[in-house]
Protein backbone atom coordinates (compact mmCIF):
# COMPACT_ATOMS: atom_id res chain seq x y z
CA UNK A 1 0.00 0.00 0.00
CA UNK A 2 1.57 3.68 -0.62
CA UNK A 3 2.59 5.11 2.32
CA UNK A 4 1.39 8.14 2.51
CA UNK A 5 -2.19 9.48 2.67
CA UNK A 6 -3.35 9.99 -0.99
CA UNK A 7 -5.95 12.06 -1.97
CA UNK A 8 -7.65 12.26 -5.61
CA UNK A 9 -9.53 15.28 -7.43
CA UNK A 10 -10.06 16.40 -10.75
CA UNK A 11 -7.15 17.76 -12.54
CA UNK A 12 -6.58 21.71 -12.07
CA UNK A 13 -4.73 24.62 -14.01
CA UNK A 14 -2.26 24.45 -11.27
CA UNK A 15 -1.28 20.41 -11.80
CA UNK A 16 -0.84 20.70 -15.71
CA UNK A 17 3.06 21.28 -15.32
CA UNK A 18 3.30 18.37 -12.83
CA UNK A 19 1.43 16.03 -15.28
CA UNK A 20 3.31 17.14 -18.15
CA UNK A 21 7.09 16.04 -16.22
CA UNK A 22 5.46 13.25 -15.29
CA UNK A 23 4.32 12.08 -18.59
CA UNK A 24 7.59 13.38 -20.07
CA UNK A 25 9.77 11.26 -17.76
CA UNK A 26 7.57 7.94 -17.83
CA UNK A 27 7.98 8.51 -22.09
CA UNK A 28 11.75 9.27 -21.77
CA UNK A 29 12.29 6.01 -19.36
CA UNK A 30 10.29 3.66 -21.64
CA UNK A 31 12.39 4.87 -24.64
CA UNK A 32 15.42 3.41 -23.05
CA UNK A 33 13.78 0.62 -21.93
CA UNK A 34 12.29 -0.09 -25.32
CA UNK A 35 14.45 1.37 -28.16
CA UNK A 36 12.53 1.59 -31.27
CA UNK A 37 10.03 4.06 -28.68
CA UNK A 38 10.80 7.47 -29.22
CA UNK A 39 11.47 9.21 -26.32
CA UNK A 40 11.27 12.86 -26.89
CA UNK A 41 8.60 15.21 -26.52
CA UNK A 42 7.25 18.41 -27.64
CA UNK A 43 6.46 19.91 -24.52
CA UNK A 44 4.00 22.84 -25.41
CA UNK A 45 2.09 20.27 -27.47
CA UNK A 46 1.89 18.04 -24.35
CA UNK A 47 1.16 20.89 -21.95
CA UNK A 48 -2.00 22.14 -24.32
CA UNK A 49 -2.96 18.23 -24.46
CA UNK A 50 -3.17 17.59 -20.34
CA UNK A 51 -4.59 21.17 -20.09
CA UNK A 52 -7.50 20.63 -22.14
CA UNK A 53 -8.05 17.05 -21.69
CA UNK A 54 -11.14 16.25 -19.20
CA UNK A 55 -12.30 14.30 -17.18
CA UNK A 56 -8.67 13.74 -15.56
CA UNK A 57 -7.90 13.27 -12.17
CA UNK A 58 -4.69 13.56 -9.95
CA UNK A 59 -3.52 12.13 -6.80
CA UNK A 60 -1.98 13.94 -4.60
CA UNK A 61 0.01 13.37 -1.33
CA UNK A 62 2.17 15.27 0.78
CA UNK A 63 1.64 18.71 -1.19
CA UNK A 64 2.94 16.59 -5.13
CA UNK A 65 1.39 15.01 -8.09
CA UNK A 66 1.72 11.02 -7.32
CA UNK A 67 -0.60 10.01 -10.02
CA UNK A 68 -2.82 11.35 -12.49
CA UNK A 69 -5.68 9.57 -15.31
CA UNK A 70 -7.37 10.67 -18.08
CA UNK A 71 -9.03 8.39 -20.93
CA UNK A 72 -11.28 8.70 -23.96
CA UNK A 73 -14.67 7.54 -24.14
CA UNK A 74 -14.84 5.67 -27.43
CA UNK A 75 -17.98 4.73 -29.01
CA UNK A 76 -18.85 0.89 -30.24
CA UNK A 77 -20.53 -2.20 -29.87
CA UNK A 78 -18.86 -2.36 -26.33
CA UNK A 79 -18.17 1.84 -24.94
CA UNK A 80 -14.93 1.99 -22.88
CA UNK A 81 -12.91 4.51 -21.37
CA UNK A 82 -9.68 4.02 -23.22
CA UNK A 83 -6.57 5.01 -21.66
CA UNK A 84 -3.52 5.47 -23.76
CA UNK A 85 0.26 5.19 -22.31
CA UNK A 86 0.67 8.77 -21.33
CA UNK A 87 -3.32 8.93 -19.36
CA UNK A 88 -1.96 7.40 -16.38
CA UNK A 89 1.00 7.85 -14.07
CA UNK A 90 0.87 6.23 -10.16
CA UNK A 91 3.82 6.05 -7.63
CA UNK A 92 2.02 2.38 -6.13
CA UNK A 93 -0.43 0.36 -7.59
CA UNK A 94 -2.26 1.75 -4.50
CA UNK A 95 -3.10 5.33 -5.93
CA UNK A 96 -3.58 3.19 -9.30
CA UNK A 97 -6.20 1.80 -7.21
CA UNK A 98 -8.10 5.29 -6.09
CA UNK A 99 -7.26 6.98 -9.55
CA UNK A 100 -9.67 4.30 -10.88
CA UNK A 101 -12.16 4.69 -7.84
CA UNK A 102 -12.49 8.65 -8.25
CA UNK A 103 -12.83 7.76 -12.30
CA UNK A 104 -15.35 4.85 -12.54
CA UNK A 105 -18.22 6.96 -11.83
CA UNK A 106 -17.90 9.34 -14.05
CA UNK A 107 -17.00 6.48 -16.89
CA UNK A 108 -20.42 5.24 -16.07
CA UNK A 109 -22.19 8.12 -16.49
CA UNK A 110 -20.65 8.56 -19.79
CA UNK A 111 -21.70 5.03 -21.11
CA UNK A 112 -18.63 2.89 -20.19
CA UNK A 113 -19.14 -0.70 -19.25
CA UNK A 114 -15.13 -1.21 -18.85
CA UNK A 115 -11.77 0.76 -19.48
CA UNK A 116 -9.35 -0.39 -21.88
CA UNK A 117 -5.44 0.65 -21.25
CA UNK A 118 -2.46 0.62 -23.18
CA UNK A 119 0.22 -0.06 -20.41
CA UNK A 120 3.83 -0.31 -21.22
CA UNK A 121 4.42 -4.39 -21.31
CA UNK A 122 6.55 -4.62 -17.82
CA UNK A 123 5.66 -6.78 -15.00
CA UNK A 124 5.11 -4.26 -12.46
CA UNK A 125 2.73 -1.90 -14.31
CA UNK A 126 0.85 -4.51 -16.18
CA UNK A 127 0.62 -6.48 -12.18
CA UNK A 128 -0.68 -3.12 -11.34
CA UNK A 129 -3.77 -2.99 -13.57
CA UNK A 130 -4.60 -6.72 -12.90
CA UNK A 131 -4.60 -5.69 -9.02
CA UNK A 132 -7.44 -3.61 -10.17
CA UNK A 133 -9.36 -5.91 -11.82
CA UNK A 134 -7.97 -5.82 -15.34
CA UNK A 135 -6.42 -8.98 -17.81
CA UNK A 136 -4.03 -9.09 -20.22
CA UNK A 137 -5.70 -9.21 -23.44
CA UNK A 138 -2.98 -8.08 -26.12
CA UNK A 139 0.15 -6.75 -26.87
CA UNK A 140 1.79 -4.11 -29.29
CA UNK A 141 5.18 -4.99 -31.07
CA UNK A 142 7.42 -2.90 -32.63
CA UNK A 143 10.52 -3.51 -35.19
CA UNK A 144 12.99 -1.99 -37.47
CA UNK A 145 12.57 -2.22 -41.07
CA UNK A 146 15.89 -3.08 -42.65
CA UNK A 147 16.89 -4.67 -46.25
CA UNK A 148 16.88 -8.15 -44.88
CA UNK A 149 15.59 -10.83 -47.39
CA UNK A 150 12.07 -11.37 -47.32
CA UNK A 151 10.72 -14.79 -47.07
CA UNK A 152 9.21 -15.77 -50.04
CA UNK A 153 6.57 -19.15 -51.09
CA UNK A 154 6.84 -19.91 -54.71
CA UNK A 155 4.18 -18.18 -57.07
CA UNK A 156 2.78 -16.58 -54.26
CA UNK A 157 1.40 -13.03 -55.59
CA UNK A 158 0.99 -10.05 -53.90
CA UNK A 159 -1.42 -7.01 -55.24
CA UNK A 160 -2.52 -4.09 -53.79
CA UNK A 161 -6.82 -4.27 -53.46
CA UNK A 162 -9.03 -1.30 -54.68
CA UNK A 163 -12.79 -0.63 -53.80
CA UNK A 164 -14.22 -3.58 -56.74
CA UNK A 165 -12.09 -6.64 -54.12
CA UNK A 166 -14.99 -5.91 -51.50
CA UNK A 167 -16.40 -9.36 -51.83
CA UNK A 168 -13.27 -11.38 -51.74
CA UNK A 169 -11.86 -8.64 -48.79
CA UNK A 170 -14.89 -9.67 -46.91
CA UNK A 171 -13.85 -12.88 -46.95
CA UNK A 172 -9.96 -12.65 -46.22
CA UNK A 173 -11.08 -10.53 -43.27
CA UNK A 174 -13.26 -13.36 -42.14
CA UNK A 175 -10.68 -15.80 -41.68
CA UNK A 176 -8.79 -13.19 -39.44
CA UNK A 177 -11.26 -13.47 -36.25
CA UNK A 178 -10.43 -15.09 -33.23
CA UNK A 179 -11.65 -18.13 -32.17
CA UNK A 180 -14.46 -18.04 -29.64
CA UNK A 181 -13.98 -14.13 -29.55
CA UNK A 182 -17.68 -11.91 -31.25
CA UNK A 183 -17.27 -12.07 -34.39
CA UNK A 184 -18.78 -8.12 -36.35
CA UNK A 185 -22.04 -7.89 -37.97
CA UNK A 186 -21.84 -8.28 -41.24
CA UNK A 187 -22.38 -4.71 -41.99
CA UNK A 188 -19.91 -3.52 -39.50
CA UNK A 189 -17.88 -5.40 -41.26
CA UNK A 190 -19.05 -4.31 -44.92
CA UNK A 191 -18.31 -0.82 -44.09
CA UNK A 192 -14.68 -1.42 -41.96
CA UNK A 193 -13.30 -2.92 -45.10
CA UNK A 194 -15.28 -0.92 -47.54
CA UNK A 195 -13.52 1.88 -45.47
CA UNK A 196 -10.30 0.34 -46.10
CA UNK A 197 -10.22 -0.37 -49.79
CA UNK A 198 -11.21 3.02 -50.63
CA UNK A 199 -8.63 4.63 -48.70
CA UNK A 200 -5.57 5.94 -50.47
CA UNK A 201 -3.40 6.16 -47.70
CA UNK A 202 -3.79 2.58 -46.69
CA UNK A 203 -2.01 -0.46 -48.59
CA UNK A 204 -4.42 -3.18 -48.46
CA UNK A 205 -2.81 -6.56 -49.66
CA UNK A 206 -4.12 -9.50 -50.95
CA UNK A 207 -2.01 -12.59 -51.49
CA UNK A 208 -2.52 -15.18 -54.54
CA UNK A 209 -1.70 -18.56 -54.77
CA UNK A 210 -2.21 -20.65 -58.17
CA UNK A 211 -5.08 -17.66 -59.10
CA UNK A 212 -6.80 -17.73 -55.77
CA UNK A 213 -6.99 -15.19 -52.71
CA UNK A 214 -5.21 -17.24 -49.50
CA UNK A 215 -4.32 -14.28 -47.51
CA UNK A 216 -4.01 -10.00 -46.60
CA UNK A 217 -2.76 -7.67 -44.68
CA UNK A 218 -3.18 -4.27 -44.22
CA UNK A 219 -0.80 -1.65 -44.15
CA UNK A 220 -1.36 2.06 -43.23
CA UNK A 221 1.27 5.12 -42.14
CA UNK A 222 1.10 5.84 -38.29
CA UNK A 223 -0.16 9.60 -37.20
CA UNK A 224 2.22 11.26 -35.13
CA UNK A 225 1.72 10.63 -31.70
CA UNK A 226 3.45 10.59 -28.56
CA UNK A 227 6.13 7.83 -27.48
CA UNK A 228 5.95 6.53 -31.48
CA UNK A 229 8.38 6.54 -33.98
CA UNK A 230 8.26 8.80 -37.00
CA UNK A 231 8.19 7.32 -40.50
CA UNK A 232 6.35 4.43 -38.48
CA UNK A 233 3.72 1.92 -40.15
CA UNK A 234 0.85 -0.36 -38.56
CA UNK A 235 0.27 -3.54 -39.74
CA UNK A 236 -2.69 -5.18 -38.75
CA UNK A 237 -6.26 -7.40 -40.30
CA UNK A 238 -3.02 -10.16 -41.39
CA UNK A 239 -5.57 -13.15 -42.08
CA UNK A 240 -4.32 -16.59 -43.74
CA UNK A 241 -6.82 -19.51 -45.62
CA UNK A 242 -7.22 -22.11 -42.72
CA UNK A 243 -7.09 -25.07 -44.89
CA UNK A 244 -3.22 -23.61 -46.17
CA UNK A 245 -1.90 -22.48 -42.96
CA UNK A 246 0.90 -24.00 -41.20
CA UNK A 247 2.62 -23.33 -45.07
CA UNK A 248 4.50 -20.62 -44.44
CA UNK A 249 2.32 -18.30 -45.64
CA UNK A 250 1.47 -15.52 -43.22
CA UNK A 251 4.87 -15.65 -42.25
CA UNK A 252 6.09 -14.99 -46.33
CA UNK A 253 2.90 -12.60 -46.58
CA UNK A 254 4.35 -10.32 -43.44
CA UNK A 255 7.66 -9.90 -44.49
CA UNK A 256 6.92 -8.98 -48.60
CA UNK A 257 4.19 -6.36 -46.59
CA UNK A 258 6.94 -4.72 -44.75
CA UNK A 259 9.58 -4.89 -47.46
CA UNK A 260 7.00 -3.31 -49.13
CA UNK A 261 6.72 -0.65 -46.96
CA UNK A 262 10.51 -0.51 -46.23
CA UNK A 263 10.80 0.03 -50.14
CA UNK A 264 7.96 3.21 -49.53
CA UNK A 265 10.80 4.80 -47.04
CA UNK A 266 8.85 3.75 -43.89
CA UNK A 267 11.73 2.79 -41.14
CA UNK A 268 9.48 1.25 -38.37
CA UNK A 269 6.64 -1.16 -38.21
CA UNK A 270 4.38 -2.29 -34.78
CA UNK A 271 1.93 -4.62 -34.87
CA UNK A 272 -0.71 -5.69 -32.30
CA UNK A 273 -1.32 -9.68 -31.03
CA UNK A 274 -3.81 -10.95 -29.23
CA UNK A 275 -2.28 -13.24 -25.96
CA UNK A 276 -4.77 -15.60 -25.93
CA UNK A 277 -3.10 -18.08 -28.38
CA UNK A 278 0.78 -18.85 -27.81
CA UNK A 279 0.78 -19.73 -31.48
CA UNK A 280 -0.01 -15.80 -32.30
CA UNK A 281 2.86 -14.59 -30.27
CA UNK A 282 5.09 -16.88 -31.44
CA UNK A 283 4.41 -16.17 -34.78
CA UNK A 284 4.75 -12.26 -34.13
CA UNK A 285 8.00 -12.63 -31.85
CA UNK A 286 9.47 -14.77 -34.76
CA UNK A 287 9.31 -12.13 -37.26
CA UNK A 288 11.27 -9.41 -34.90
CA UNK A 289 8.51 -7.82 -33.09
CA UNK A 290 9.65 -7.19 -29.09
CA UNK A 291 6.59 -6.34 -27.35
CA UNK A 292 6.69 -2.08 -25.84
CA UNK A 293 2.95 -2.40 -24.88
CA UNK A 294 0.01 -4.70 -23.17
CA UNK A 295 -3.31 -4.00 -23.73
CA UNK A 296 -5.14 -4.68 -20.41
CA UNK A 297 -9.27 -4.32 -20.01
CA UNK A 298 -11.01 -5.02 -16.89
CA UNK A 299 -14.45 -3.86 -15.67
CA UNK A 300 -15.78 -0.56 -14.19
CA UNK A 301 -16.27 -1.05 -9.96
CA UNK A 302 -19.40 -0.11 -8.71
Amino acid sequence: MYREPVRVRPLRPSDVDAVCERVSTRVAAAAQRFPLLEGALDRGALRAAVASVAPAWVARSRGRVVGHLTAALLDGTRRRAWVPPDGASFDDPAVLAALLEAAAPAWRDAGARGFSVWAYDEPDEVGAWEACGACLRARRGVRALSSDDPGSVPGLGLRRAGAGDLQVALVLDRWGDPPGAPALEDDERRREVGALLEDPEVDYLIAELDGRAVAQAVVMALPARRGSRANAVHLSAVAVDPTRRGRGLGAALVEAALERARSAGYAVAEVNWRTVDPRVERFWRARGFAPTHALVEGPLAN
